[in-house]
């Protein structure tokens, strides 16, 4: 080795050996951590984020995020277009008012299929089929996907809103109602049946939707933050997926977190399993689901504008990126 070389090697671990003695003693710099809040509604499909927040999910992303609960999911997303919260999950009706009347959000995904919204009645006031709501008190909460689902209950069964007495109300308010004996009836989505059936448990009929109404459970965000933001939406969908791979391999410690959250009992929860199909997606279906929705909202809303391209409210990009078979919907 030339004497030039060997100087050189000398100055050059002189200089490593100087770096590592200046950083001795120094703490290691935290990763610094986006700060988020999201809005979350109370309800029995919405287990891959409450797993995501409370299994640390989102941390190991550098996603500070602090879940904020709300008694339904069209009171969430209220703090979504406030811009009170970054990213808020709801099922797919208050997204579609929320587009109607003009807020640029997005879906970057949706997190569950589900079958939860149900009608509940007393059959002690005489509701044993679906005819016999006639004339009979309901709830409803205008504006969600159990007002939908009681649209398209009634039509099925050719009741025409005429022949019920609605009352608008809030999930908690309906269940007070009901036992109250104040109504009849509610249309609601899971714990709210439940709650209602466990105030009233020998005199209560429940409704199943079947083949009527299959929703979706959303995660929505500002598109102005997604376009400022698109690395922290891809890291919002990478703690997602994992925690929907963390609910598919330990559905039991799942039960506990999402249980806990919604203040149920486990063996309740784990009943209501089977109703959901926990994964996060973006297929034809759901586009399909929004138009629907749009239809009878804007007929309900006797709206004379141009529907809007729900397609456009799709945000893909971030899942495509992270698990493309899991996108259906084309650009």
């Amino acid at each position: 080795m030339s004497v030039r070389r060997i100087a050189f090697v000398a100055l050059l671990t002189a200089a490593l050996v100087a770096v590592a003695l200046a950083g001795a003693g120094r703490p290691a710099v935290a990763q610094e951590m986006t700060k988020l809040i999201y809005a979350l509604p109370t309800t029995v499909p919405a287990v891959i984020p409450y797993v995501a927040i409370d299994k640390g999910f989102f941390r190991n992303e550098g996603l500070e995020v602090e879940g904020r609960m709300f008694p339904s999911g069209r009171e969430a997303i209220q703090s979504l277009l406030a811009k009170h919260a970054q990213l808020q999950s709801v099922s797919e009706t208050p997204v579609v008012h929320a587009i109607l009347q003009g807020n640029d959000i997005v879906t970057v995904a949706t997190v569950a299929r589900h079958i939860e919204t149900k009608l509940i009645a007393r059959p002690s006031r005489g509701i044993r089929s679906p005819a016999d709501l006639r004339g009979k008190r309901v709830a409803t909460l205008p504006g969600t996907n159990s007002d939908y689902f009681m649209y398209r209950f009634f039509d099925h069964y050719g009741i025409a809103l005429s022949d019920v007495k609605i009352a608008n109300m809030s999930p908690p308010d309906m269940i007070v109602a009901y036992a109250k004996g104040d109504i009849d009836a509610y249309f609601a989505w899971e714990p709210h049946i439940y709650y209602g059936k466990k105030q009233v448990p020998d005199d209560s009929r429940v409704f199943y939707p079947g083949q009527l109404y299959q929703g979706r459970t959303t995660v929505n965000m500002n598109r102005d933050y997604v376009r400022q933001h698109p690395e922290i939406v891809r890291k919002i969908i990478r703690a997602l997926l994992a925690a929907e791979d963390f609910v598919r391999w330990h559905p039991a410690e799942a039960v506990e977190v999402a249980s806990k959250r919604l203040k149920m009992e486990p063996a309740v929860y784990k009943e209501l399993w089977p109703e959901h199909v926990m994964q996060v997606e973006l297929d034809e279906g759901f586009l399909r689901l929004m138009e629907g929705v749009g239809k009878w909202a804007a007929e309900k809303a006797g709206r004379k504008e141009p529907m809007p391209k729900f397609r456009d409210h799709i945000y893909t990009d971030a899942l495509v990126k992270e698990r493309p078979r899991a996108v259906g919907i084309e650009k």
